[in-house]
């Protein structure tokens, strides 16, 4: 069964809220070892991505705009991002 558009933003918003514990996990990690491992959190980051683009191309196919879910689902993804950019630009060697 394909999800619902509000399904496929819910599997966006809750693999970017994943993306960002385990970035903050990954930081504390570092700060334990001196190791920063983001594999993890950028694969997250990448699955959520590709949910957001299915979601995005579906409203473009029927020329809709995002609903408040959708428009929270995007701000929420864009923030995950720029704080996995910053620490990978703070904490890489």
């Amino acid at each position: 069964m394909t999800p619902t558009n509000d399904q496929l933003a819910m599997q966006v918003l809750t693999t970017a809220g994943q993306a960002k514990q385990t970035l903050f996990q990954a930081i504390q990690t570092y700060h334990q070892t001196g190791v920063l491992e983001l594999q993890a959190g950028h694969d997250q980051l990448v699955t959520a991505h590709r949910l957001q683009n299915q979601l995005t191309a579906r409203l473009a196919d029927r020329q809709a705009s995002p609903n408040v879910l959708g428009c929270h689902v995007l701000d929420t993804l864009m923030a995950v991002e720029s704080n996995y950019d910053l620490v990978q630009a703070l904490l890489s060697k």
